[in-house]
């Protein structure tokens, strides 16, 4: 059995359990550090600890991944509040270069997340300024880099009326952080030339068109054309999934392996939809996942190992958590009659076939999923998502679905994490959550909600699944409604609910 160690980028399941999940699929053991040595929302990771774990379990694997923010910073929200110093950051980061020379022939593959900018008020994972000056900077960010790229004089007048508005110390700091972490990308960038990494991917975290993130992305995609590493380095959309990507990118490496994937836009034109928090036509995202997890896009479906049905917007995209642009998927435009014959047709044939749902940001179609249910096999499926952005969901379906393509894929880890995902991209994010968020603003306390989510998940989970009894334990692993922990088990399965087994050093996921 081929092991795996990833250094994930914090506790929440989405980064911690479901590499476990996409490695087991394929046959493979992912090995995790103890989930109390990483941060969370309010808690930076033990870096130090999470280094020695690093060095102490690589004799023991085949590849690593590994979260650079993690180990520079303590993971993905401490890297937009640290204060440390470049330097400092660097130090963190020598295991990586110890790890290196004790083992020259492990492949790393390591993963950094180019620094947010939010076009919001809230600063629960931002510097504490942000509720009174994130709308305002990410404001003009957003105006300066447009007018520089359109010379648009309107975009001019509105990024000096915003950068006005902003105490010169408050902007100093965001930009000095920026510009910090930045450093820290090119200098990763430098060790991928020197051949420290297998592979390195410099993603995109929440984005707009234009910014100063948008920035500091295509002058590192300059340094990386110019250096040649494009084959080595990549730059496209994404964050919390990456982990899990690379996790089939390993797996792929090792066995020298390129799954093709053929991909089927329902409707056609909605591939060319821009996804809300991304920067680019939801196509191009896509084929960033495929390339990033050591796939290969093709457009012939019978020839390809798998098929990807992507159910997208028909003019733009809404967004289930936060309540926006909720009517703009469902124009009439919207047949699903196409998407679920490609299904029922794919599947009738034996394909591996995976659905990524995207007509929303934060959750499944609710007008697709009853429908999808009731004429489509669904257990036939390899892979499901629909989950926060277009990355998110493309990233951890591709990740599933090429780690099904491989000879010892195992249909117990398909269909347990297919169960995860049905239960809670849709049935939670889609069908409950609003419930619960409307239970929170009457009082209803995190502990409360999460019982409640327990009782209402597992009825939802009968009337559309009866046939297929499964378990579930959840709980608000950040305390906050955003994001849910679902596990599942089968009713035959005695062992614990969760699917997962800690041990000293390790989780290994079934």
């Amino acid at each position: 059995m081929r092991s795996l160690a990833v250094l994930p980028l914090d506790d929440r399941p989405c980064t911690y359990d479901i590499p476990a999940r996409v490695g087991a699929i394929a046959g493979a053991r992912v090995l995790l550090p103890p989930r109390e040595l990483l941060g969370n929302l309010t808690q930076q990771a033990d870096r130090q600890a999470l280094g020695a774990w690093l060095l102490d379990v690589a004799p023991r694997v085949d590849a690593v991944v590994v979260a650079l923010d993690t180990l520079a910073y303590g993971g993905l929200i401490p890297s937009r509040r640290s204060t440390d110093g470049f330097s400092e950051l660097v130090q963190c980061l020598q295991p990586i270069l110890q790890l290196k020379q004790a083992h020259p022939h492990l492949p790393i593959h390591a993963f950094s997340v180019t620094m947010r900018l939010s076009d919001s008020d809230v600063n629960e994972e931002e510097k504490s300024y942000w509720d009174r000056y994130g709308k305002l900077i990410f404001r003009y960010s957003f105006y300066q880099h447009r007018h520089k790229t359109t010379a648009d004089e309107a975009d001019r007048a509105i990024a000096a009326e915003a950068r006005r508005q902003i105490p010169d110390a408050i902007l100093d700091d965001y930009l000095q952080t920026r510009e910090r972490n930045f450093s820290l990308n090119q200098t990763m960038v430098k060790w991928a030339g020197s051949g420290l990494f297998t592979s390195l991917m410099l993603t995109q975290d929440d984005t707009s068109s234009f910014g100063f993130n948008v920035e500091e992305q295509q002058q590192l995609q300059q340094m990386v054309t110019t250096t040649r590493l494009e084959d080595r380095v990549f730059i496209y959309p994404g964050a919390d999934e990456v982990a899990a990507v690379l996790v089939a990118r390993a797996i792929n490496h090792l066995d020298q392996k390129t799954p093709t994937i053929a991909v089927s836009w329902h409707p056609l034109d909605g591939k060319r939809i821009q996804a809300m928090y991304e920067d680019r036509p939801l196509w191009q995202t896509l084929r960033g996942q495929i390339r990033a997890a050591g796939c290969k896009e093709i457009g012939d479906e019978a020839a390809a190992d798998a098929l990807i049905v992507v159910n997208t917007p028909a003019s733009a995209q809404g967004d289930l958590a936060l309540r926006l642009n909720l009517d703009a998927p469902d124009t009439p435009l919207r047949n699903f009659e196409p998407l679920l014959l490609t299904l029922e047709m794919a599947l009738g044939a034996g394909k591996l076939v995976g659905l990524a749902d995207v007509a929303y940001a934060n959750g499944a179609d609710p007008r697709l999923m009853p429908e999808l249910v009731q004429r489509v096999d669904t257990w036939r499926l390899k892979a499901f998502a629909a989950w926060n952005t277009a990355g998110n969901t493309f990233g951890t379906l591709v990740a599933a679905l090429s780690c099904a393509t491989h000879p010892q894929a195992q249909d117990d880890a398909i269909t347990t994490l297919l169960a995860e995902r049905l239960a809670e991209d849709w049935l939670y994010q889609s069908v409950l959550r609003p419930e619960l968020q409307t239970l929170s603003k009457q009082g209803l306390g995190i502990g409360e909600l999460a019982d409640t989510l327990q009782g209402a998940l597992t009825a939802a989970w009968a009337t559309h699944f009866g046939d297929r009894p499964f378990s579930f334990s959840t709980h608000f692993p950040w305390q906050r409604l955003f994001e849910a922990a679902v596990y599942a088990s089968s009713s035959s399965d005695s062992s614990d609910v969760s699917g997962i087994s800690d041990s000293n050093d390790c989780i290994s996921s079934r």
